[in-house]
């Protein structure tokens, strides 16, 4: 169960994966592919397992599509969910309430 997985660690990182796409997506107008999103976290081996457990929370969306307009290379691209995005918004009112 996905829950099982769940720890306060992760529950940071996880806020700090969701938290990379969003200003990614804002700083350059598109969904960061993978590499590019575990580039952006510095963290190769614990940053996939944390975005496959925020896929299987269905905070993320991943969609394959030409990594540009230019190359026959296909990538797999992240994007937030509204989930995601809800999650994210309670995350910072409850930092509110503590803070």
């Amino acid at each position: 169960m996905v829950h099982e997985k769940l720890t306060p660690g992760s529950l940071r990182a996880l806020v700090r994966l969701l938290t990379a796409v969003e200003d990614f997506s804002l700083a350059h107008g598109r969904d960061p592919y993978t590499r590019e999103l575990l580039g952006v976290l510095r963290s190769w081996g614990y940053g996939e397992s944390i975005l496959l457990l925020a896929w299987d929370l269905g905070l993320v969306e991943r969609y394959d599509d030409y990594c540009n307009e230019r190359s026959r290379r296909v990538c797999r691209f992240n994007r937030l969910s509204e989930r995601g995005r809800e999650f994210l918004r309670h995350y910072g009112e409850l930092l509110k309430l503590l803070g």
